[in-house]
């Protein structure tokens, strides 16, 4: 990488003067080009999501409850109870018959380096099943395609392990046979935490998505429009909508004016340098 060696008043007048090479100054255009580019792809990837996550905000305020038997073609929001018309298949830890689950355990690991520890959490299992369900209200009822819906369901069961706590015999036999995981390290046992969210039939959702026909009648999911499941109701998740439009502005401008700063810095110090 080209560094030119002189001062800023020297580089100064050499820029002025015209003298910087043609090479030179592609050299330094490449190593702007270099820094920047990470920061400006980063802008362009939250500043979709933003776009994205302001469009779909807006249409939560502006879609108003339903009641199911007068749905329409469209952007939806509806409550209701959960509804299944076959036997759901059982949860892996509760083994409660449910149309969803969602069963994770995360590890606690620790890293030492330069003298310092630092302590995070790695995801050792997530596994999450939907299968279609229905939901119904004192109108009538409708058919739910998950399909990658996302489902805001809360932690039904939660417990956690460590070097003097051991797993429940359940969870122990369920890692090992269902996931081929150990709670148990080579000496001690491991620190794990354990959760599982289920949506049961009789639970009461809220859910935000699209309407549309399939097979000849209306059905809620499978299109272009994100589907929302939630159990925090509307307030709750028209909040968390507003926070991550509000996130996502934040990176969007932090990776903008942070390549901007970066490239015209990295220029200025290839093209003037510093004594």
């Amino acid at each position: 990488m080209f560094l030119p060696e002189f001062g800023v008043t020297n580089g100064l007048q050499i820029f002025c003067l015209g003298e910087i090479s043609s090479e030179e100054l592609i050299a330094a255009m490449k190593v702007a080009f270099v820094f920047g580019i990470p920061f400006a792809l980063g802008g362009l990837y939250y500043r979709l999501k933003y776009k994205r996550a302001k469009k779909i905000h807006q249409l939560m305020l502006d879609t108003k409850t339903t009641p199911i038997g007068s749905l329409k073609l469209g952007p939806v929001e509806i409550r209701g109870r959960v509804s299944s018309s076959v036997p759901p298949a059982p949860s892996p830890w509760a083994q409660k018959p449910c149309v969803f689950y969602y069963f994770r355990v995360k590890e606690r690991q620790s890293r030492t380096r330069n003298g310092r520890t630092r302590t995070y959490w790695v995801d050792r299992i997530n596994d999450r099943r939907s299968d279609p369900f229905q939901v119904e209200d004192e109108t009538g009822s409708v058919d739910i395609i998950p399909g990658e819906g996302e489902f805001q369901i809360n932690a039904d069961h939660f417990t956690s392990s460590g070097t003097f706590n051991d797993a429940p015999e359940n969870l122990r036999v369920l890692l090992n046979n269902r996931y081929g995981q150990d709670t148990q390290g080579l000496i001690f046992n491991k620190t794990l935490r354990y959760h599982e969210s289920i949506l049961e039939n009789g639970d009461e959702i809220y859910i935000f998505g699209e309407v549309k026909q399939k097979d000849g009648k209306l059905v809620i999911g499978g299109g272009e429009m994100p589907l929302i499941i939630s159990e925090n109701g509307e307030a709750g998740e028209e909040a968390d909508y507003a926070d991550g439009v509000l996130g996502y502005k934040v990176c969007y401008y932090w990776f903008f004016i942070g390549g901007l700063g970066i490239s015209i810095g990295v220029l200025l110090i290839v093209l003037f340098g510093v004594e």
